[in-house]
């Protein structure tokens, strides 16, 4: 888990493909398991973790694992953050850089699986040869919950990669004992491991790892020039290497006296000043994506006597708190809540004056094993209808996104004007100097009755109708965003290039593999294949629907995750004890539960009393897990060579991996279908097999 993190922290590309990472450990598992027999060394698999740390710390200047993220969006059918503008490029550039892309892609993939070959070698034997392989499997699942319990403990106490190498290498370093290498083999593969922190020790920048993101700090100041002047207008906050959000000093005074700073004829339509301007004073205020803090001070100085700021990042309120010039997080008028926004939607009573998104967007940090970033259930028709229950009769939502593509504008325009019943007000926002906000699109929607006002002051207002969009040259064909397709950055339900080029190069990896990995005799299980596929699926879509239920927060995912393998535990407990009829009611509680998750609405269940939520929602999420698990143990305890099935079923949960990109195209409830038939296909295997055991006998 904490390789996923820092891989898909520090090379951008692994953020919009972090379930690759994922898939590859399972991978490395499940071939090192198929091999359990043959001697495990550790050297080749200290090497190829090496490689990535290598590609991660980038001591040459290289920029490879930049220059694999720009390969993203050479085919320019996705969105990423500062991503290189290519339409003009020849299409054999941009061909090459799919093809540099692609194979780097592939390679750190191909090193991390085998990075966790000997592990799975030694898994695979441990599982063979222990007498009792229900108990082995439950001691490998306490050392999974174990797992969770560390990386929870790391990421709470806000923990840097150097520590993470170091209990790592540390780890290596003891394992090698089990190792086949030779001895000068064996030293340099303890050498290596011990080694790994150096590649996370020194950073650039005063740097603090947040339980979702690395936070680096620069200075800023306006654009360089003769009349830049001396000094900064406060801080930039970059996250996972990328401008984020600033710190500004946004106090009047402070305006007044730096000129160089804050172009006097600018002050007015900026980003902070203008949206207050336009839609007037408004007492009780709601900051969703507060960040450090420079939205909850611009409404404080527009007079606002309550604010509510909601941020999920516990670190950057830190940050804001001990560190932004105006201090705004601490007024006793404040109250901070760190939540997801969409969660607090949900949570919340209202009613507020005005509801400000504060260019709300993840940038690069996705919803750990899905394949949605945080902010993605947040722009969505449902999450938008729970937004305007918090509205007063008379009160109006103010919207900054940074839109970079027409269709992400349009997107997020006819989400308001569908929610509302009429389009909302939309200006762009841009300064000189980013002393005085980044702006974008600004967005006012609200009532049809209580936007007319607005819309005429900006309309005769000569200052802003120059910045007014004619909302009618809009497409108004762009697919909108559901709690079952939440894609903001996809124009419409389909597969990124990238993403199917990359799960084609696994399948097709998978195929070359087969024949060097599965003798004569030894043939894949086909029923494991489909379990481990199945689970992998079924956890995705479990996951979705825990981010509706619970939220996207860290210690969701966190307890969504200690409830899975909570699950496998009860159902080890119950097939270690009472005889389990594989096909029976297990398999029918499995459809069930399946079935249910596909069929009941999330926004039902998410209306619950608290309480009643965690325990019917729980319940409802967990129960296809314990099912599935029970028919797994079973099966598994009664096959023969349990190193091949356990291989098998980790190469199934790479499938599955590489399977969960087809929610991009068909949504949630359609890979839930999926998901069933999968299973179904693996039972009905199941059952054959047991059909043909008798016969045998």
């Amino acid at each position: 888990m904490l390789l996923v993190r820092w891989v898909g922290t520090e090379l951008r590309v692994f953020a919009y493909l972090q379930n690759g990472v994922l898939v590859a450990a399972f991978l490395g598992l499940g071939l090192g398991c198929r091999n359990a027999r043959e001697p495990a060394r550790l050297l080749p698999a200290m090497l190829a973790l090496t490689l990535v740390a290598l590609v991660v710390r980038d001591p040459w200047n290289w920029g490879l694992g930049e220059g694999i993220t720009q390969g993203l969006v050479a085919f320019q059918d996705s969105v990423v953050w500062y991503q290189v503008t290519g339409e003009a490029w020849p299409q054999y550039v941009r061909t090459a850089l799919v093809m540099f892309s692609l194979t780097l892609s592939l390679a750190l993939l191909a090193a991390i699986a085998y990075t966790f070959r000997p592990l799975g070698q030694w898994l695979g034997a441990w599982m063979d040869a222990c007498p009792r392989p229900i108990g082995a499997y439950t001691a490998n699942i306490l050392g999974s919950l174990l797992g969770i319990a560390l990386f929870v403990g790391a990421t709470v106490t806000f923990s840097r990669p150097s520590a993470w190498l170091l209990a790592t290498g540390l780890g290596i370093a003891l394992s090698a004992v089990w190792a086949r290498d030779g001895r000068v083999s064996r030293a340099a593969a303890v050498g290596l491991a011990l080694g790994l922190p150096l590649f996370a020790w020194s950073e650039r920048e005063p740097t603090l790892w947040s339980p979702y993101q690395k936070l680096s700090l620069q200075p800023l100041g306006p654009a360089h020039g003769p009349d830049a002047g001396p000094g900064t207008c406060g801080e930039v906050i970059s996250v996972n290497n990328v401008s984020y959000q600033t710190m500004l000093n946004l106090d009047p005074a402070r305006m007044a006296e730096a000129p160089h700073f804050y172009p006097p004829n600018e002050i007015r339509t900026s980003h902070y000043v203008l949206p207050h301007e336009l839609v007037g004073a408004r007492e009780k205020v709601l900051v969703v994506g507060a960040g450090a803090g420079n939205d909850v001070a611009a409404a404080l100085r527009a007079g606002a006597r309550s604010v509510q700021a909601v941020e999920i990042d516990p670190a950057i309120v830190a940050l804001g708190r001990a560190r932004h010039p105006n201090r705004p997080y601490s007024s006793d008028k404040v109250r901070v809540s760190i939540d997801d926004a969409r969660a607090f939607f949900r949570k919340d009573g209202g009613s507020y004056d005005l509801i400000w998104f504060g260019l709300l967007d993840s940038h690069t940090t996705p919803s750990a094993y899905a394949n949605v970033r945080l902010d993605h259930f947040v722009y969505t028709r449902e999450s938008f209808a729970d937004m305007k229950r918090l509205l007063a009769p008379s009160g109006v939502v103010v919207l900054f996104f940074e839109p970079q593509t027409s269709w992400i504008s349009d997107r997020l325009i006819r989400l308001l004007g569908e929610t509302f019943g009429s389009l909302p007000l939309a200006l762009s926002v841009r300064s000189t100097t980013p002393c005085l906000g980044w702006g974008g699109l600004l967005l006012v929607g609200g009532p049809a009755e209580a936007l007319g006002a607005i819309r005429q002051r900006a309309a005769a207002d000569p200052d802003l109708s120059p910045r007014l969009l004619d909302l009618t040259r809009l497409p108004r064909a762009t697919s909108l965003t559901t709690d079952d397709w939440p894609y903001l950055y996809l124009p419409s339900p389909g597969l990124p290039s990238y993403h199917l080029l990359v799960g084609i190069a696994c399948l097709a990896l998978g195929l070359r593999l087969r024949r060097a990995l599965f003798k004569p005799g030894e043939p894949v299980n086909a029923a494991m294949l489909l379990l481990g596929m199945g689970f992998m699926l079924l956890e995705v879509t479990g996951v979705s629907r825990a981010a509706l239920l619970f939220g996207t927060t860290w210690t969701v995912n966190a307890y969504v995750l200690g409830a899975i393998f909570a699950m496998i535990l009860l159902a080890n407990l119950l097939a270690s004890r009472a005889a389990v009829p594989v096909t029976g009611w297990p398999a029918a509680g499995l459809v069930l539960g399946v079935l249910a998750l596909a069929l009941i609405p999330t926004a039902g269940l998410a209306a619950l009393p608290h309480t009643l939520r965690v325990v019917v929602g729980g319940g409802f999420l967990a129960l296809p897990v314990f099912f599935s698990g029970l028919i797994f143990v079973t099966a598994w305890a009664g096959t023969g060579r349990k190193d091949l099935a356990l291989g098998s079923n980790l190469l199934g949960s790479l499938l599955g991996g590489v399977a969960s990109i087809l929610s991009m195209a068909v949504g949630f409830r359609a890979l839930t279908f999926f998901t069933l038939a999968v299973y179904l296909g693996a039972l009905l295997l199941l059952r054959r097999e047991r059909a043909k055991a008798p016969r045998a006998a």
